[in-house]
């Protein structure tokens, strides 16, 4: 892969330039979503605007218009938290994974390499949960190579040239990638997501808009190559998370050391797009040091639950 090539795609331009118009806030996103009232935060509906309802096939949901991306990211939660209890989190997390690439060559660097994963798993998983028990075994399995495995990684995915061909090798000794080790690279790297089936999912949905936003006479048959995003579902099953549509259809993320490399690809090139549009936007809200973590926070939340994407909310239709 190489960033100047990669940038320069007619398509990926295009999307650039249009993402930066939806974050400033030019372009409106319109976007109508429902979440689960159980896992909520206290106080959540109180704050924001919305009415109750029930999603097909499941349970009770709490349904909000957002108008902008701006307004998903002041939507924010996870694990019943807001963006700033969350990042209190991420910082404890990235200061372990500091320590531990600082103390890669001293001699309790496997130690301080395992703590690192655990804290990013436990946060981003719950303990035990099967992600988790996956994530470090595989971790737990390198044994006094997990440093040195865990650090190519990091130069493989960096630069404007990142080597993905080393997420297609060897699993039992080489990088991997997937929902546990994106949050991983993100917190140890700069300007690096955390690139989830969710936020695969807001990606292809925002290509998808672009493309029907391109003249009829211009637009593709299919999505380009380039904007290609990968997506998942949250446990369970379900296609809540799915961006296809018509003729533009996205493909899932999967496992194994292909799915590896995939994931990777996707994730840089995520990264490439959203810091390019970003700095076009100028926008306030996802400006300073964490801005591009705000930015993913506004696209985990758009991709939470795209059912009702499309449906413009009766709220705001009164409005």
């Amino acid at each position: 892969m190489n960033h100047a090539t990669y940038i320069d795609a007619q398509h990926v331009k295009g999307f650039i330039a249009y993402l930066a118009r939806v974050i400033s806030g030019a372009t409106p996103l319109d976007f109508t979503v429902g979440f689960s009232r159980n896992k909520l935060p206290v106080g959540y509906e109180q704050e924001f605007s919305g009415y109750v309802d029930v999603r097909k096939g499941g349970g009770p949901v709490y349904v909000v218009f957002a108008q902008t991306l701006e307004d998903l990211f002041r939507m924010y939660w996870w694990d019943r938290k807001d963006y700033d209890e969350n990042k209190l989190a991420l910082d404890q997390v990235s200061a372990a994974i500091k320590a531990a690439v600082d103390g890669e060559n001293c001699a309790e660097h496997q130690k301080l390499a395992h703590d690192a994963c655990h804290e990013v798993m436990k946060w981003g998983f719950g303990v035990d949960r099967r992600p988790y028990t996956a994530n470090m075994n595989w971790a737990k399995g390198l044994k006094k190579n997990l440093a040195s495995v865990l650090r190519t990684g990091r130069e493989s995915l960096s630069g404007k040239h990142p080597n993905i061909a080393a997420f297609g090798m060897d699993p039992k000794s080489n990088p991997k990638m997937n929902a546990g080790w994106t949050k991983y690279y993100a917190l140890a790297l700069p300007n690096h997501i955390i690139y989830d089936g969710r936020v695969g999912a807001a990606l292809g949905f925002l290509v998808r808009r672009y493309l029907g936003s391109l003249p009829r006479h211009e637009q593709p048959a299919s999505v380009p190559s380039e904007l290609r995003f990968l997506w998942a579902d949250a446990e369970g099953g379900g296609k809540l998370h799915d961006p296809s549509s018509g003729q533009y259809k996205f493909s899932k993320l999967y496992g194994g050391p292909y799915g590896s490399r995939a994931w990777a690809r996707v994730n840089v090139q995520a990264n490439w797009i959203l810091s390019e549009a970003m700095n076009a936007a100028k926008a306030d809200w996802c400006s300073g040091l964490d801005g591009l973590r705000k930015l993913e926070a506004a696209l985990f939340m758009l991709g939470y639950d795209l059912s009702r994407a499309d449906e413009r909310n009766p709220m705001a239709e009164a409005a």
